[in-house]
């Protein structure tokens, strides 16, 4: 076997653990806990970082770079650059380690386009969105012992799993970590599903069991995200490079937005559904966003950002005060700037120039009109899939050579 006949293997078993372990988060956590194994859950971030270091053994060997390649060493040699300037080392490191996927995304793209263009729906995947939704519903029904199970990795508590609500309403997260991660997730699973497989049944089925399980967790953006599907599927006339370019200037206005965030707020009543719908909103509005602005000037400036840990899951190591972000825009600005904006921009333009119109190039645009909504309220690269989709779509261009 060569050593590229090696790192697909590698790659490959690593999507698969991946999955696996995201999608049944909750009951492993609680099982490697009772194990007294709890860094076990880890293993699928470590063969990230193994496929990692092997691709770049080979890209040395063979002495051949791409253009992704090259934007994605400078983007990450900024990257670190800022935040060894403005940030501490356990924040950075908390940063980087969220968003594994993301680089398991990337080199796992030309395995993930080649399905796609072959229309090959893989059985595994089928299998454990089907488990994943029936574990969101039965949870209606049943409670399961691995929520708000609790334990310490290197100094910091980790649940198993969390059940939370809304508006007096019970928001199920079933077999994962937590409700947003079992919409998102599935959601995910949900259009590779609908891109590769070539049964208007199981297309039409997994659409119907994807949407019950936005509606249980509560999911208001995942919600919206499947009736943007619904059009999308039945509407094919705009060409995928155009819809590409409208939602990256759509990405542009949201980034705009939310860094103005400061200038807007509103009043929400008592009523539980009002809660429900606005109550999350409002509080990024007036709280999480304007605090997130303030925090990025008082650590660096809003053009070059203040490193990874200013914004998100490292922020509490970096800056003192945990700011969860709540949309992938301050994020972003907050760990390099408008000038990683400006990079990011350009570089997912750049994969579109290659695209037509057919199945698998409309997935990819399907696939960042989800990321951009979902990021408008969520800190996306730091939920495991949206980092592993964010991965996928800048090393997209590699469709050509599939």
């Amino acid at each position: 076997m060569t050593m590229k006949g090696v790192e697909k293997k590698l790659i490959g078993l690593t999507l698969l653990l991946f999955i696996i372990f995201e999608c049944l988060a909750g009951p492993l956590r609680m099982v490697f806990h009772m194990a007294g194994v709890e860094f076990l859950f880890s293993m699928p971030k470590l063969f990230i970082l193994l496929t990692q270091a092997f691709s770049i053994i080979l890209v040395l060997y063979y002495r051949k770079v791409t253009v992704n390649g090259m934007i994605a060493s400078v983007t990450i040699c900024y990257l670190i650059f800022i935040s060894m300037m403005s940030s501490q080392p356990a924040a950075i490191f908390v940063g980087v380690w969220a968003i594994l996927p993301l680089f398991l995304g990337y080199h796992g793209a030309r395995i993930i386009m080649s399905n796609l263009k072959e229309k090959k729906t893989n059985r595994i995947i089928v299998i454990i969105f089907l488990l994943s939704c029936c574990g969101v519903i039965c949870n209606v029904f049943f409670n399961y012992p691995w929520y708000n199970v609790s334990y310490e990795i290197a100094g910091m508590d980790v649940s198993s799993s969390q059940i939370g609500s809304s508006g007096g309403y019970t928001r199920y997260a079933g077999f994962f970590k937590s409700s947003l991660q079992a919409s998102a997730n599935v959601l995910i699973l949900l259009l590779y599903i609908v891109s590769t497989s070539k049964s208007k049944t199981l297309i039409v089925s997994s659409f119907v069991f994807s949407a019950l399980v936005a509606l249980l967790t509560i999911s208001k953006t995942i919600f919206l995200l499947h009736i943007i599907l619904l059009l999308y599927i039945l509407v094919k006339v705009i060409p995928v490079k155009v819809i590409w370019r409208i939602t990256l200037a759509c990405a542009f206005i949201f980034t705009v937005f939310t860094i103005g965030s400061t200038n807007y707020h509103f009043n929400v009543s008592r009523d539980p559904m009002q809660v429900m719908l606005l109550a999350s909103l409002n509080d990024r509005l007036t709280n999480t966003w304007p605090e997130g602005v303030n925090t990025i000037i008082s650590n660096g400036n809003l053009f070059f950002g203040g490193g990874m840990g200013t914004i998100g899951v490292g922020s509490k190591l970096g800056t003192g005060v945990y700011n969860p972000g709540d949309s992938m825009y301050l994020y972003l600005i907050g760990s390099g700037g408008y000038l990683l904006g400006f990079i990011l921009l350009f570089w997912v333009f750049y994969q579109s120039t290659v695209f037509n119109n057919d199945n698998a190039c409309r997935y990819l645009s399907l696939l960042l009109i989800v990321l951009c909504l979902f990021g408008l309220s969520m800190t996306a690269p730091e939920y495991p899939f949206m980092a592993l989709s964010m991965g996928f779509l800048i090393n997209s261009r590699i469709y050509k050579a599939c």
